[in-house]
């Protein structure tokens, strides 16, 4: 018994240390849900904006608080974000805190200059900063869009970044875009980041997943819209890629977030028309890389599934293989050219590529010393790549063919 007294006494004396010196009282702390970074009016200052939620909104206590705003929203100017969070305890009676962040808007302004990233590059010292948070690209300042943002079914702003980065993975229109993927991406190769915008200017001649933020012709709604992509390098913004472009680069990584999209295609049979399908991915992604020629060799083959979603021109394409071959090859016609496209402007106007490709090619190498000699960015630039989808259709509908009519209704 003697053998185990002196290490139970230790233990019992540990449990006896411990202490609540840390603890922090849940109605003294401010909770920020987001986050606005913008380029302040003197150098190297920035305006950071804070949106805090208001914890009394949408609880039990929400009779209380019936006439409080779901959201405190403070902007401070100063040279760093964890600076911010100390002069913002000025006007606060509540501790800020971190530890529910989930979203974090840039204006685009500060997005393309080189003090965004040492920024956002200090912020991350603090141990509060989840690098699950969301990164978003907005057109306009940070602070106007965190105010226009006022949408009409989700008061806490938590929730609704949440539920909208949610749908990010059943369109494709904007990446799954987050603190940890940027660090990563830092070097030479292109980071994709959520791209939105409060101002509008719709366009009514694009097809349906061409547009970027701002351009989609909607009316009523909320008062933002995010679709697109803004291309990030080198931890500064660069350029932008609209819905249908950002949908193409996440199809051609080898390993794809995208659950599903809708899109539309021409019908094959009445071009007057165009047909909705549902587009899933089936196996991975195969992505081979030759880096022993010069230039590079890349080859990718990306396998879809298609179910009919919606048919208007009323073709029915159960009754011959023929015409199920004809849809085939027109979505794997267009895929491809959209694809051949979107490289082709890539290889332009960037130096580096957004498909994770470069980790396919790393392979090819002995030491990390090795490729980065090699200088990946550089020679994508002038890589032979092809694309290739295979199309399987799955489906034609919930109906085995699509209603008939007669030619008298058809006439009239």
């Amino acid at each position: 018994m003697k053998k185990y007294g002196w290490p139970i006494g230790m233990l019992v004396l540990v449990l006896f240390l411990t202490g609540c010196s840390e603890r922090q009282e849940l109605e003294k702390q401010a909770f920020v849900a987001v986050i606005g970074l913008d380029k302040g009016e003197k150098e190297h200052q920035i305006e950071v904006t804070f949106q805090i939620s208001n914890p009394q909104v949408n609880t039990t206590q929400s009779a209380e608080a019936q006439n409080e705003e779901p959201s405190n929203i403070v902007t401070i100017t100063a040279v760093d974000l964890l600076s911010a969070k100390e002069l913002v305890q000025t006007s606060l009676s509540r501790e800020i805190t971190f530890s529910h962040l989930r979203t974090i808007i840039v204006g685009e302004k500060l997005a393309k200059e080189d003090l965004f990233r040492h920024v956002i590059g200090s912020a991350i010292i603090d141990p509060e900063m989840r690098r699950e948070a969301i990164m978003i690209v907005s057109k306009e300042p940070a602070q106007d869009f965190i105010h226009a943002n006022k949408p009409t079914m989700e008061t806490r702003p938590h929730k609704y970044y949440e539920f909208m980065e949610d749908n990010w993975k059943n369109t494709g229109f904007v990446p799954i875009s987050n603190l940890n993927v940027f660090f990563q991406r830092t070097e030479g190769e292109l980071f994709l980041a959520g791209y939105a915008t409060a101002q509008k200017d719709p366009e009514y001649e694009k097809n349906d997943d061409t547009y970027l933020a701002g351009e989609v012709p909607q009316s009523g709604g909320d008062p933002v819209e995010m679709i697109g992509s803004a291309v990030m390098q080198k931890g500064r913004m660069v350029g932008t890629l609209n819905g249908e472009e950002t949908r193409l680069s996440l199809l051609l990584r080898r390993k794809n977030l995208l659950k599903t999209m809708i899109t539309t295609f021409p019908d094959p049979l009445n071009e007057d028309y165009r047909i909705s399908v549902v587009v899933g991915q089936g196996p991975k992604t195969k992505v081979k890389v030759n880096t022993d020629r010069s230039p590079p060799e890349v080859d990718v083959v990306v396998p879809i599934v298609l179910k009919i979603n919606s048919n208007i021109a009323l073709e029915d394409y159960t009754v011959s293989k023929q015409r199920q071959e004809a849809l085939k090859k027109m979505v794997k016609t267009k895929m491809e050219q959209a694809s051949d496209k979107l490289i082709e402007k890539i290889q332009e106007e960037y130096k580096g590529e957004p498909f994770v490709w470069y980790a396919t090619a790393r392979k090819n190498f002995r030491t990390t010393g090795d490729f980065e000699r090699y200088d990946w960015g550089e020679q994508f630039k002038k890589a032979d790549v092809h694309v290739s989808f295979e199309v399987t259709i799955e489906s034609f509908g919930q109906q085995l063919r699509p209603p008939t009519l007669n030619k008298r209704e058809k006439d009239e």
